[in-house]
């Protein structure tokens, strides 16, 4: 990657940067996560916030949906990234295409409760080889 690029106008030189996404799974992480997105994210950087949940499941595990949801952009508004809310059988494929799609270069998400090779980070940054991963504490 080309960092003389960084803070270019031109639309093409910041495309090469690549996206951050910021993976969130719960209303009163997402801040956090976001705050954390923020402060990796390079100048000229677009940040994509998304949720996915899999099929038949309540969104941000709230059963007050439309208030998770508008609690979740108004997140997503304050440090200006794009929300994206993916519903999908398999998760980890979903938000793969969408990192694929976007041309993300770097992740941001929660802890894991489980600390191998089994766990949700460590399935997604082997499916995603070149993108930077930041775990969120």
């Amino acid at each position: 990657m080309n960092y003389s690029d960084l803070g270019s106008t031109d639309p093409l030189a910041n495309a090469r940067i690549g996206g951050l996404m910021v993976c969130v799974t719960g209303q009163h992480s997402c801040e956090r996560l976001l705050e954390l997105g923020s402060r990796v994210r390079l100048p000229g950087q677009k940040m994509y916030c998304v949720h996915c949940v899999q099929t038949g499941r309540n969104f941000l595990n709230n059963l007050y949906e439309p208030l998770a949801i508008e609690f979740l952009f108004s997140c997503s508004s304050l440090f200006d990234a794009e929300l994206t809310i993916l519903r999908a059988n398999n998760v980890i494929d979903a938000l793969v295409e969408f990192a694929q799609t976007n041309r993300v270069s770097k992740i941001v998400l929660g802890p894991s409760p489980v600390k191998d090779e089994s766990s949700f980070s460590a399935k997604l940054s082997a499916r995603l080889p070149d993108v930077e991963f930041f775990v969120a504490e």
